[in-house]
């Protein structure tokens, strides 16, 4: 997969639709996300939950 950056058409195109449900997230927020889905690792309930709480 190609990895995600906070320019590229991918990443622009969530936070569209996140837009569209009246949610936004935070740019340090954004890179934590990014950065979880440039792991290649499966994204778990777990590992969504840790970034929201901030650890």
């Amino acid at each position: 997969m190609k990895e995600l950056t906070m320019d590229s058409k991918e990443f622009k195109r969530i936070q569209q639709n996140l837009h569209l449900e009246n949610l936004t997230l935070h740019p340090s927020l954004q890179k934590k996300v990014i950065e979880l889905i440039n792991s290649n690792v499966t994204i778990t309930q777990h590992m969504i939950k840790e970034i929201l709480s901030g650890n």
